[in-house]
C-alpha cells in the first residue's frame, strides 16, 4: 500500500517539499543562527544586507542576560542584550575589548565582564546571513525557519479542530436525518454562505491578535467543508446492508457511528485534512498580512511579506519574495499530496 502511494508522483513531490520544510521547523533553534526568542536579534547597522552576508558581532550584557536557558532549544533564549556588529577588533585584553562598530569610525571600549560569551567562552561571534537580513538587521533564514514552525503548527491544530467539529456535526446530520439533519444542515449552510476569510477576520476581531487566537480562528473557519462531505457520505453509508444489519442486531446509534461509519470515512477525511492544512496556512498568512494574525515579533511568513512589501520595487525585493515563495511552496506541497491521496483512495482508479 505504501509503495502504491509513493509511486504517485504528485504525492511524492509534495511529501518531499513538506519534509524540506518540516525537518528544519522541528529542529528550530537548534539550527538557527539567531537563537534569541522569536529570532528577534535586532541590529539596525546591518539592515537589508544581501544573501551570503558575513559579519561579526558582540553582545553587551544587560540585567537579564544569560548564556543559555533550559528550554532555549525549543522556545529560544531571552538573553539577547544589546547586539553590536563589529567592523574591526582593535585590541583585546583580560580587562577590556576595543572595537570599531560596523557603520562607525568611533572606537568603542567594553569591559570583558560587560560582554556575553558563547559556549566556548568567546565574546566575538561569527555569523553568515545566508538569506540576508531584514529591515531591522535580523537574520532572514532564522526567521523563515521559525516561521515554518508557526505555519505548520497552526495548520496541524486547525485541522484537528476542523475535523472534530466536522465529524461532530456531519455524522449525526447524515445518520439521523429528519429534524436533526434539517437543523444541522441549516447551521452548515449559514457558515457556508459566508466566505472563509470573512469568518476568520470576524473571529480575529473577537479574540484579538496572537498565536492561540489564530489557531481558534482558522480552526473554526475550515470545518464547514468537512461537515458537508461527512454528512453526504454518512447518508450513503446508512443505507448499506452492514449498517442495516447492525441496527437490527440492536447496536446503539453511537456504537454504529463510531465503529461502522467513522472507519469508512477514512479516505475522505485524509484528503480533507490535507487540503484544510493548506487552507489553514493560507488563512494564517493572510490574517498576519492584514495585521490580524500572529503578533510581532513572532515570525510569521505573512507578516514578513507585509513588512517588506515596499521592497518589491527596490534592490532588496528578495525580502518579500522569499517568504512569499515559502508560502507558495508549502501550500503547493499539501495540495499535491491531497491530489495523490485522492487518487489512492479512489476505488474507481
Amino acid at each position: 500500500m505504501q509503495k502504491r502511494l509513493l509511486s504517485n508522483k504528485s504525492f511524492t513531490l509534495g511529501f518531499i517539499v513538506l519534509i524540506l520544510f518540516a525537518v528544519p521547523a522541528l529542529l528550530g533553534y537548534l539550527i538557527t543562527d539567531d537563537k534569541s526568542k522569536d529570532c528577534n536579534r535586532i541590529s539596525p547597522e546591518i539592515a537589508n544586507q544581501a544573501p551570503g552576508f558575513e559579519y561579526q558581532y558582540i553582545i553587551e550584557r544587560n540585567a537579564a542576560s544569560k548564556n543559555s536557558e533550559p528550554l532555549g532549544w525549543l522556545f529560544g533564549n531571552s538573553f539577547t542584550g544589546n547586539t553590536i556588529p563589529v567592523k574591526t577588533i582593535l585590541s583585546s585584553s583580560q580587562q577590556e575589548v576595543k572595537i570599531i562598530g560596523f557603520q562607525s569610525a568611533d572606537t568603542l571600549t567594553f569591559a570583558r565582564k560587560q560582554l556575553l560569551t558563547d559556549k566556548s567562552g568567546e565574546y566575538i561571534n561569527n555569523s553568515v546571513a545566508y538569506l540576508g537580513t531584514d529591515r531591522f538587521g535580523r537574520d532572514m533564514l532564522s526567521r523563515l525557519i521559525i516561521g515554518a514552525r508557526i505555519s505548520l503548527s497552526v495548520g496541524l491544530i486547525s485541522v484537528i479542530i476542523s475535523l472534530f467539529l466536522g465529524l461532530l456535526i456531519g455524522i449525526p446530520a447524515g445518520y439521523f436525518g429528519g429534524k436533526t439533519d434539517a437543523f444541522l444542515s441549516w447551521l452548515i449552510a449559514v457558515f457556508w454562505s459566508v466566505p472563509t476569510l470573512l469568518i476568520a477576520l470576524g473571529l480575529s476581531f473577537a479574540f484579538g491578535k496572537g498565536y492561540w487566537q489564530v489557531l481558534i480562528a482558522t480552526g473554526l473557519s475550515t470545518w464547514v467543508e468537512v461537515a458537508r462531505v461527512v454528512r453526504g457520505q454518512t447518508m450513503q453509508l446508512r443505507e448499506k446492508e452492514f449498517i442495516m444489519a447492525a441496527k437490527i442486531t440492536g447496536f446503539s446509534s453511537f456504537y454504529i457511528m463510531r465503529r461502522h461509519i467513522l472507519p469508512n470515512l477514512k479516505g475522505s477525511l485524509t484528503v480533507l485534512a490535507t487540503t484544510n492544512f493548506a487552507a489553514a496556512i493560507m488563512l494564517e498568512a493572510g490574517l498576519s498580512f492584514l495585521g490580524l494574525g500572529i503578533a510581532p515579533p513572532t515570525p510569521s511568513w505573512g507578516m514578513m511579506v507585509k513588512e517588506h512589501l515596499g521592497n518589491l520595487v527596490m534592490d532588496t525585493a528578495w525580502l518579500a519574495i522569499i517568504p512569499g515563495v515559502a508560502i507558495m511552496l508549502l501550500v503547493m506541497a499539501f495540495n499535491l499530496m491531497a491530489m495523490g491521496l485522492r487518487d489512492y483512495f479512489d476505488t474507481r482508479l
